[in-house]
């Protein structure tokens, strides 16, 4: 069964919190793992509709993280134009983690700060390898799409970088949360910038 590919649905809410919709009546399975950021082109599952299989994927205009827990379900039953998630404005998601407390240990964080979040479990490293410097420090300056640390699933690396929309052309690093090699949660918050 070779998958297409199609665009979900999506609507704003009256709480500028972006509505993803179901493109069509089916099965939604391999859906996005909870905490999960997303863009444009993001996979958020596959949609099984008389035995063809499409990819569902965002459309321009959809980015952020995903604002409510994820069902647990290997597959869900659909219908068009059914809510799947709502996901938060990457900008507005450090005071959503914070006032919910997810992850933070209930702590705060400064007015007109932002933070940098872990978008899956795993482990968090902050160099790229054992003996080379951390990618960045308390005090660094960062522009979008440099790399701030790595986390690490079943053995696959993969690079946290400070981009998306809404992050400012620059930013100082204000707080480290992990330590290198240290076990990570979806949407925890791995660093705080300004």
């Amino acid at each position: 069964m070779s998958a297409r590919t199609i665009l979900a649905r999506i609507e704003t809410d009256d709480n500028g919190k972006t509505r993803i919709l179901a493109p069509g009546v089916g099965w939604w399975s391999d859906l996005p793992p909870q905490g999960a950021l997303l863009g444009p082109g993001s996979v958020i599952g596959s949609l099984i509709q008389l035995n063809q299989q499409f990819r569902i994927v965002l459309p321009e205009g959809a980015a952020g993280g995903i604002a409510v827990d994820m069902p647990h379900k290997r597959a869900l039953a659909v219908e068009y134009g059914q809510l799947l998630f709502r996901m938060t404005p990457f900008r507005e998601m450090s005071m959503e983690h914070a006032s919910a407390g997810s992850y933070s240990g209930g702590e705060e964080i400064a007015a007109g700060s932002g933070t940098i979040v872990s978008p899956t479990d795993g482990v968090f490293y902050r160099k790229p390898s054992p003996d080379a410097p951390p990618f960045v420090e308390v005090g660094s300056r960062i522009k979008p799409g440099q790399p701030i640390g790595l986390v690490e699933v079943m053995k696959t690396f993969n690079q946290i970088l400070y981009d998306g929309p809404g992050c400012a052309e620059e930013a100082e690093v204000l707080e480290i949360r992990c330590e290198d090699v240290q076990e990570v949660s979806a949407g925890q918050i791995l660093m705080v910038v300004r």
